[in-house]
Parts: structure tokens; C-alpha cells; sequence
């Protein structure tokens, strides 16, 4: 579509150009072909909205048979004379020129664009050094986000100014309407593109017009490996609570039956049971027992009990065994639910990022439940200027876990980070909140087309994935460390003490019924038969005697 623009006067034009460009209704690829008898310099207020523009001046000179048509560079002061037109000779297109030409696609004479940076590694890193001449201190950028920049200015033909927000942050949205960061530097015009890589929302499409795909990356958590110690209580973990509750069930009910056949023996006068109801318990505890040779169906029972505690302690020996020869290295919280059921542990998510936004706006779910959390303190927020130092510190300590997408935790599994040579930190299985991560442009911006052809190409060849994973060269030792350990070292107390506590408890309480039973004889010793008195009644006269 093109449209055009007939007009001497200066206020018309300057009301229909930069109401158009202001408003995004003239947008990249609509034409504008103005056409007036002004010169160059009384439009020269348009300069900045016709460059920016698809659009074209047509000078007419006073008789109206002669003209030029010009092309207003982008980010440039440069007026170019694309073509001419007389009555006698009609059009005339300079050199290899066309008319509307997308002058985007190079930009010539290698024109200045602002760039806005912020530090997210390991796409992109800045440091502060002292300057080589020892005056003052400058940034310096590296990651892999500068080497696609790099190539972006090779191929597009320009150069760029590095700017960072002065709040340090990409860009959320308040509720009264503005935005902060680099998403607020491009709504105020003040950059021409962002590198990021920004996550993609719809919020934030309303408003800025994102480049095509860098990657895609999901969210994990990043904790605290715990040590590798041998639980005190590590006996009873061979066996499953299941187990254990099943076994003493058994025990139980055979001890209840085997008593109350017991009894049925003393009601009808008839021995139905030959086996006492404590040679159970006896054989449970692996003490000897005895079976009287008479004894029919419970010499069966008793069998298969038998049969049923060898098969449990043969796997309660053998897992214990492999217990106290294999530690396990904890990493506790594998999902958001161990994170919000945990009182003790907090968590640390990145501010005004597309997460913090996210959170910011949800109504329901899990992550309503983390916004709930937040209001009890069990959330905080942090800057991106300070990201690496904080999660350092805090989750060091154990009781803060980091949730943020992947890439950005993979420089806390570098050697950097280990612990006298051992991994200190792990990233969860469970993934969450998965992102497209895009470079971003403002709203309309014709330097969209000529970048999303650098990066498609960069993209699909593999180069950014490339420069991503050398990016970590140093992260493959903690890229999957073990959760499970052999050790060949001897047992100590610290580590068995709760075995032994258990035995004193037992002693203990076989000495507190001992003394219950003394003192119950004591008190009914008149009413209780003596043992003499007992033997006399079972023998016979001659053998009293």
C-alpha cells in the first residue's frame, strides 16, 4: 500500500507524518511518497520520522516540470538523491537504486544504533575494569549474545552503542500502566534494539515486537547438595514402613490366634495346639525354639512363619549391608511442591524478569500458592546487578533454593562453585514455566526483517547452541554428579549411635518390668503359691517323699 501525501504546507505534513509514525499506522512496509514544493531543509523537522519510515520526498520546482525524489537514511542525517524526473527525459533511477528501496536491509555508511545489555550469564557477561590508561573504568561485554551482535552489525552494516538500564532490570509492567528497565528505554525511544534474550509473554508483546527464536528454556530449582552421612537410624531404612507395619501385623494376629486356641484347649478339654504362643515371637527374634513331636497343623503355621521371617531377614541383611557401604547425597527438593510443604527453605526468584511477571498476575494453581508464600516471607525477590554473589551466599547456607530457568543456574555447576572439590550445588528434574528467549526491537521496527534473517541463519546452524555449551567449559564434572556414593571406611559411633540408643531403651524397659513384676509379688505374695507348694500338689505321696 502506498500512500501519498500532496501538500505545501509544513504544519499539514508535520501532522500527517508524525501523527502516522508516532501512532504506528505508517509501519514497515507501507509507503509514503510526499510530494511538495517545499525544499529539503524547511521538511527538515520530518528528518527523524521519514527516516525510520518507508517513505519518499518528491521536490517539485516552481514550474512544476522538474523534480527530484530523495530517501532519508536511517539513523543518519544523509539525504540520498535516489531519482529525478523531467518532462523530456521522464523518470530517471540513479546507479543500482530503486524506488522505496528497503534501506534497512544494509544500512549504509555503517550508521550508530543503541543497544541495551544487561548482565545474564552465560548469554551475555559484563564486567567493570579499570580503562588501559588508567583514567576511569569501563565496561566489558562477552557471551555468547555479543558474538550474534557481532555479526549482526558484519551483516546488516552497523555500529552500536552499548547501554544498560539504570535500574538493572529488563522490564515489567506496574499496574499503573508503565514499564521499567530496557522495556521502558525502548518505549521511550531511547534504544534501538535489545539483546537480552528476553522471555516471551504477551504483556510484553503489546508493546515491543520480538526477534525470532534464540532458544527455549525451562524452569528448574537449584539447592544445596546435602553431605554424604550415615543416617544413626539407618537400620530400620533396609525396610519400608509398609514392611515393618506388615511383619509386626502378622506377628500380632498369629500371637492372638494361637492364644485363643489356647484357650479353646482349656474350654472343650481337647489339646488342639501343641506350639506355646510365645515360640512365635521367639522365632521373630531368631532365638531358639522348641517344637513338641506331636504337634500337627501348627507345625505347618509355625512352618510357614518360619519360612516368612528367613525371606525378611535375608533382604533386611542384605540391604543393610549395601546401606552402610553406599551413601546417598540429598537433594531434596526435585519439584515446587517440596519447596512450598518445606517450612525451613525459601525461595529466591530474579526481579522483573517474565517469571516475577508471571507471578505478578496469577490467579490460581501452584504458583498462586508460591504468590501466597511470598506474602508469608517465604519468597524474595532479587536484582539481576547482584544475581551470582546473592544466590552464592544464600543457597550456599541451605535454607534458600534459586528458581530460574536453566541456563542461567549452569554457572553455579562450573568448578568455580565447587566445594573442596566437590559439586556444591544440583538442579532439579522437575521442569516448570518453559520460555521462548528472543532478542527485541521497538513496536514496527523495519530492523526486524534483516535481523531475523542473521539470526535464523546463526540459529539453524547450531552456532548459538555451540557458543552456549563452551560457554561452560569447565561445568561437565557437575553437570550430573552422583547421588550415590561407595565408601570403604569403618563404622563409627556417630554414625550407629541410634542402634545403641535402642538397645539401652530395651534394657531399660525389661529392668522397669522386672521391678513391676518384684514389687507385684511382693504385695500378693500371701495369695501367690510358692514354688515348693506347686510341686508337691503335681508329684505323687511317694515321690514327696
Amino acid at each position: 500500500m502506498t500512500l501519498i501525501a500532496v501538500s505545501d504546507d509544513q504544519k499539514n505534513l508535520s501532522y500527517i507524518v508524525e501523527g502516522a509514525v508516532g501512532n504506528n499506522v505508517l509501519i514497515w512496509p507501507t509507503r509514503l511518497l510526499i510530494v511538495t514544493h517545499l525544499s529539503l531543509r524547511e521538511l527538515h523537522h520530518l528528518r527523524k520520522s521519514l527516516s525510520v519510515s518507508n517513505a519518499m520526498v518528491m521536490e517539485l520546482t516552481k514550474n512544476s516540470r522538474r523534480c527530484g525524489v530523495y530517501l532519508y537514511l536511517p539513523y543518519s542525517h544523509r539525504v540520498v538523491l535516489s531519482a529525478s524526473w523531467t518532462e523530456s527525459t521522464g523518470l530517471d533511477v540513479y546507479g543500482d537504486q530503486q524506488l522505496f528501496p528497503n534501506k534497512f536491509k544494509k544500512l549504509r555508511d555503517g550508521a550508530e544504533i543503541v543497544v541495551a545489555g544487561n548482565n545474564l550469564p552465560p548469554h551475555i557477561s559484563i564486567q567493570e575494569v579499570a580503562k588501559e590508561n588508567g583514567q576511569g573504568r569501563e565496561f566489558l561485554y562477552s557471551g555468547p549474545v555479543m558474538r550474534l551482535l557481532r555479526i549482526l552489525a558484519t551483516n546488516v552494516n552497523f555500529t552500536y552503542r552499548l547501554v544498560q538500564p539504570p535500574d538493572g532490570s529488563w522490564g515489567i509492567l506496574f499496574p499503573n500502566g508503565t514499564w521499567n528497565g530496557i522495556i521502558g528505554m525502548i518505549l521511550k525511544k531511547e534504544v534501538d534494539l535489545a539483546l537480552g534474550p528476553f522471555g516471551v509473554t504477551y504483556v510484553r508483546s503489546r508493546v515491543i515486537d520480538y526477534t525470532n527464536t534464540l532458544l527455549v528454556d525451562y524452569g528448574h530449582i537449584l539447592g544445596r547438595r546435602g553431605n554424604t552421612e550415615v543416617d544413626p537410624w539407618g537400620f530400620l531404612l533396609p525396610l519400608s514402613p509398609s514392611i515393618w507395619a506388615a511383619a509386626f501385623g502378622t506377628l500380632t494376629l498369629i500371637f492372638i490366634f494361637s492364644v485363643a486356641i489356647r484357650r479353646i484347649d482349656r474350654y472343650i478339654g481337647v489339646s488342639l495346639s501343641k506350639v506355646v504362643p510365645s515360640t512365635y515371637i521367639q522365632a521373630f527374634l531368631q532365638q531358639n525354639i522348641v517344637v513338641p513331636p506331636d504337634s500337627g497343623w501348627d507345625k505347618v503355621l509355625l512352618g510357614s512363619w518360619l519360612l516368612c521371617i528367613l525371606v525378611l531377614l535375608e533382604c533386611y541383611s542384605t540391604n543393610l549391608i549395601t546401606l552402610l557401604a553406599v551413601r546417598h547425597v540429598r537433594e531434596p527438593y526435585q519439584n515446587v511442591r517440596d519447596v512450598l510443604d518445606d517450612p525451613k527453605v525459601k525461595m529466591l526468584w530474579v526481579a522483573n524478569t517474565a517469571h516475577a511477571q508471571y507471578l505478578s498476575t496469577v490467579d490460581s494453581g501452584i504458583f498462586y500458592e508460591v504468590t501466597e508464600a511470598g506474602k508469608r516471607g517465604k519468597l524474595r525477590f532479587i536484582p539481576a546487578k547482584v544475581y551470582d554473589t546473592i544466590v552464592d551466599e544464600l543457597v550456599s547456607r541451605g535454607d534458600y533454593v534459586l528458581m530460574n530457568p536453566l541456563l542461567m543456574m549452569k554457572i553455579f555447576l562450573t568448578e568455580d562453585y565447587m566445594d573442596k572439590g566437590k559439586c556444591k550445588f544440583y538442579v532439579s528434574k522437575e521442569t516448570f514455566l518453559p520460555l521462548t528467549f528472543c532478542m527485541v526491537v521497538p513496536k514496527y521496527s523495519p530492523l526486524r526483517g534483516p535481523i531475523n534473517e542473521v539470526i535464523r541463519g546463526v540459529v539453524e546452524g547450531g552456532f548459538y547452541d555451540y557458543w552456549l555449551e563452551n560457554a561452560f567449559t569447565n561445568a561437565k564434572s557437575c553437570k550430573n554428579p552422583p547421588t550415590k556414593i561407595t565408601v570403604m571406611v569403618p563404622l563409627s559411633l556417630a554414625n550407629l549411635w541410634g542402634m545403641f540408643v535402642l538397645l539401652v531403651g530395651g534394657y531399660l524397659a525389661s529392668f522397669v518390668v522386672l521391678c513391676l513384676e518384684i514389687s507385684g509379688k511382693k504385695f500378693s505374695g500371701s495369695q501367690v503359691p510358692s514354688l515348693n507348694d506347686s510341686l508337691r500338689k503335681r508329684l505323687s505321696p511317694d515321690e514327696n517323699r
